[in-house]
């Protein structure tokens, strides 16, 4: 009897799995879905020195659109397929290394990023915003400049 219930409910949590990663696949904003879209690129400088760390994330509150793309060594990011619209821009830093020290060795200090200030890293308090049209593909914002 035990092994059954565990057959049924091992059977239960595959469909469970399934349905959910059903449901993901079905929220992502796939090209053609009628909306019209641009690809833009976003350059980060602080005091005009490129961010070559992190990523920049697109939200609109409204429509929960949004978008994401890793920062280059020239400070830039691209981002594809971005549905046109108002965006609020947040930088953040990298994840930290999830590599641990080797047995014995003390972990380093982890890394500042001074270079992206705190307001910048949260949706409710970045001043950075874009406005996506079929016309714009690029955006500039100094993080020591602009905010």
């Amino acid at each position: 009897m035990k092994q059954s219930l565990n057959t049924i409910s091992r059977s239960r949590y595959g469909l469970l799995f399934s349905l959910i990663a059903i449901l993901l696949t079905g929220c992502g904003h796939t090209p053609g879905s009628g909306k019209e879209r641009n690809d833009i690129t976003l350059k980060i400088t602080f005091g005009g020195e490129p961010v070559t760390e992190g990523v920049v994330n697109l939200e609109n509150p409204q429509t929960g659109e949004g978008g994401g793309g890793t920062l280059s060594e020239e400070g830039t990011a691209t981002i594809s397929g971005v549905v046109l619209g108002t965006y609020t821009v947040v930088v953040l830093p990298p994840d930290p290394d999830p590599v641990p020290p080797e047995p014995g060795k003390p972990s380093p200090p982890p890394k500042t990023y001074e270079n992206i200030p705190a307001k910048f890293r949260q949706n409710q308090s970045s001043p950075l915003k874009v406005y996506v049209t079929a016309d714009s593909a690029e955006f500039e914002f100094d993080l020591k400049n602009d905010g």
